[in-house]
């Protein structure tokens, strides 16, 4: 049992004309059309667009997050109609808000998508149908403690769980295989440390139609281009990460997290985009020295998608396709395994 997991930048553009020449991997080329409109998906948005866009935290309603969720059961089926079982999930302050909506969407079962099938030359509009067979909505910290203790890591200790999102970061303490409650809590993501950089930017930098996505993609990438010069950006990012653990992480963590949690768990998991970041990290080891060992497992940006895959899975029975979908503010992911 083995998940492919694939992710795509979240963000859309509407662009309804014609493409030519546009070649690559298929998840990097998304073209969908809803109610005759065509939107560009992912990295062809970020490619081909002029101000690629998704809404902070949107809810299942919104056309953004309907797209990218069909952007990903078209990865998930490969292009080709699909019966699947799903899992998907929010962070901890919007699941109770969105889960009905989630259910209402996914629900139909039958989930029709158009899409451009060829975007090099014939611009050919095709449709394909996923079958949902069964949907889950879970929490989003409940996918990521999944795939920590069911996944390859395999964790049968107590531990602590932080998940460095776009969004939002979550919190969390898992024992005896499951979730304290007051532990659990949703503050600002990354996009805290990203806006600051961006307003910081701005102060003496023109920086055009650039958005907060685009300046995201150029915070990951450590540099910017403006009026025809690359900038570094590794100094600022790393002074509004820092910035952005003092006055956002720290004090959560010392308010939701007790002496008495320490004696349980010696062991902190952090996840999410945000801790492929080294100056982050490094924040979580120096306030934890001596008490947590820190530990990042690999791809952990993928952790909750792998969580809500493995969540399908023992749902599957005959069904041969388990999909975990995380739609993130910056990316969404796509897990699967195929029983046969």
């Amino acid at each position: 049992m083995i998940a492919q997991s694939i992710n795509i930048p979240s963000v859309i553009e509407r662009y309804s004309q014609t493409l030519i020449n546009v070649t690559g991997d298929p998840e990097n080329n998304i073209q969908l059309y809803e109610n005759g409109d065509g939107y560009l998906i992912g990295s062809l948005a970020l490619q081909q667009g002029y101000a690629p866009y998704r809404n902070i935290n949107s809810s299942p309603s919104d056309l953004d997050y309907q797209l990218l969720a069909k952007a990903g059961l078209l990865i998930a089926g490969q292009g080709k109609s699909a019966e699947v079982v799903l899992t998907t999930g929010f962070p901890y302050t919007t699941y109770e808000i969105f889960k009905q909506q989630a259910i209402n969407f996914y629900t139909p079962r039958d989930i029709f998508i158009e899409y451009n099938g060829d975007t090099y030359a014939t611009n050919e509009h095709r449709r394909m149908q996923i079958t949902v067979r069964n949907i889950e909505v879970v929490p989003e910290i409940l996918g990521c403690i999944d795939a920590i203790r069911k996944g390859p890591i395999v964790e049968n200790d107590d531990f602590f769980v932080v998940s460095l999102g776009y969004g939002t970061c979550e919190t969390g303490l898992s024992i005896n295989g499951g979730l304290v409650g007051r532990t659990c809590m949703s503050v600002s993501g990354l996009r805290y440390a990203v806006n600051n950089l961006q307003s910081e930017l701005s102060r003496s930098s023109n920086l055009g139609m650039k958005n907060e996505h685009m300046i995201n993609q150029s915070f990951q990438g450590g540099s910017i281009v403006v009026d025809r010069k690359r900038k570094d950006l590794t100094d600022l990012r790393r002074s509004q990460l820092l910035n952005y653990y003092k006055e956002v992480i720290s004090p959560t963590l010392k308010k939701t997290f007790t002496d008495t949690d320490f004696d349980k768990a010696g062991k902190l998991y952090l996840v999410g985009g945000g801790a492929l970041y080294t100056d982050l990290a490094n924040c979580f080891r120096e306030e934890f020295d001596g008490v947590l060992n820190v530990i990042i497992p690999p791809e952990p940006s993928y952790m909750a998608s792998l969580g809500y895959c493995l969540k399908s899975y023992q749902r599957c029975g005959d069904i041969n396709e388990a999909v975990g979908l995380d739609i993130g503010n910056a990316y969404t992911v796509v897990s699967k395994i195929s029983s046969l």
